[in-house]
């Protein structure tokens, strides 16, 4: 049997999986700098910096529909994530509202969390429930990000150690809702994995 060959779809250059080149691979900044101070999280994974290869392919695996691009970020955080040697929690993803999943189609970190659980042979279960249709965070500042999250998810389901996946971290507002929520209804483990933080 013979692999299909693929481009690379940032060079160009033929791959024997789909995914990036070496080259392109190796352009990507996956060991980022960064500092978040969030009451109740264990542990935060970031994979890479928001900037580059990695951002254009967030970009277009989140806006423009190109949902292969999500193998390529999962295989990147997925490497982050066995270097911390974690056991034991159900993987979940930060939730959209259903009126957004049902505009955009999808919800990109629920696809990166069914991926990365399937390839890991981890459970993969919803946890949280986005019940208020927020503003967009972008453009808003810390504080106001963080009054605009208040309230606005819910629990759903309390397993005992979770690791929340989402695509991008900026001033960590949407992370620290979700695990205050969670730490108050009783989970006793939250950690974060994130494919990107912004440069800040």
């Amino acid at each position: 049997m013979k692999l299909l060959e693929n481009n690379c779809p940032i060079c160009g250059k033929i791959v024997r999986n789909y995914g990036l080149c070496s080259d392109c691979f190796d352009l990507i900044d996956k060991d980022p700098v960064f500092y978040y101070d969030i009451d109740g999280l264990e542990n935060l994974i970031v994979s890479s910096t928001y900037s580059g290869i990695m951002r254009k392919l967030i970009i277009d695996f989140k806006f423009k529909g190109k949902l292969a691009y999500g193998e390529i970020i999962s295989e990147i955080m997925i490497e982050k994530l066995l270097e911390k040697n974690l056991s034991g929690e159900i993987l979940t993803y930060v939730p959209m509202h259903r009126y957004r999943e049902r505009e955009r189609g999808y919800n990109q970190s629920k696809i990166l969390a069914e991926d990365i659980a399937r390839k890991l042979d981890l459970k993969c279960e919803g946890v949280f429930e986005k019940v208020i249709d927020t503003k967009f965070q972008v453009g808003l500042k810390g504080h106001e990000r963080e009054e605009n999250l208040k309230d606005s998810f819910k629990i759903i389901k309390i397993p005992e150690e979770i690791i929340i996946v989402d695509d991008v971290i900026t001033t960590g507002s949407t992370i620290r809702e979700l695990a205050k929520i969670a730490r108050a209804s009783g989970i006793k483990k939250v950690t974060a994995l994130i494919a990107a933080t912004e440069i800040v």
